[in-house]
């Protein structure tokens, strides 16, 4: 995996305003270092058998007993051996709120242009020669995508064809749904709580915009 040139690859992290260990955090070509803490990184790629590399992230508010006292900015980076870092920084009663803020934007954006930009190209390179996958749980092939809705408690799977299926993105999550039926066939994938939703919406809607153009 390649880190794009000119740009910032490392940070010092502090967990609030009075850490005074702050961690590095480094993107490299061959791992992710945070504080003592090593990611190994895949240096050969078979996205039919695993997915080498997936991450979720988000904020979490600190509440009070009244009200809102802060926010913690979390993200979770797990290789394809199943060993996960997890950063989590925060900010409180508003002390450097936008810096923060301004921070884990740029941990976030030069996290996806250094490991997951490319993966997600991988993954339409695979749609385009008509190779069957499956990425965050949903299956895809060159009729349709299948996914995992619930209906009354139970989960089922439920295949869509590319002419059904419609998609929404929401500040938290992003859904899969039927376009004839999308109170019955739904699937929800939250940013925070569910691994490579960011990959997912990217392969899903390039594939649709793709489509439009034909």
């Amino acid at each position: 995996m390649s880190i794009p040139e000119n740009n910032v690859n490392a940070w010092l992290i502090k967990k609030g305003y009075f850490d005074r260990q702050p961690k590095k955090l480094s993107f490299k070509s061959q791992s992710i270092e945070f504080g003592s803490q090593k990611l190994a990184l895949p240096t050969a790629i078979d996205l039919l058998t695993e997915e080498p590399l997936q991450y979720r992230f988000g904020i979490k508010w600190i509440r009070g007993f009244e009200f809102t006292v802060g926010r913690k900015y979390q993200l979770f980076i797990k290789n394809g051996d199943g060993e996960t870092i997890k950063i989590s920084f925060g900010s409180y009663y508003g002390i450097n709120k936008i810096p923060l803020f301004n921070q884990y934007i740029e941990i976030l954006n030069q996290l996806w242009r250094s490991y997951f930009d490319g993966l997600v190209d991988q993954y339409l390179e695979l749609f385009k020669q008509k190779v069957p996958f499956t990425l965050a749980n949903a299956k895809f092939d060159e009729f349709g995508i299948k996914i995992k809705s619930v209906n009354f408690i139970k989960e089922e799977e439920k295949s869509l064809p590319w002419t059904d299926v419609g998609t929404r993105d929401y500040q938290t999550y992003f859904a899969i749904f039927s376009k004839q039926a999308p109170s019955i066939i739904n699937k929800g994938y939250s940013y925070l709580d569910d691994w490579n939703t960011r990959v997912l919406y990217s392969v899903v809607q390039t594939i649709l915009m793709r489509r439009e153009r034909q």
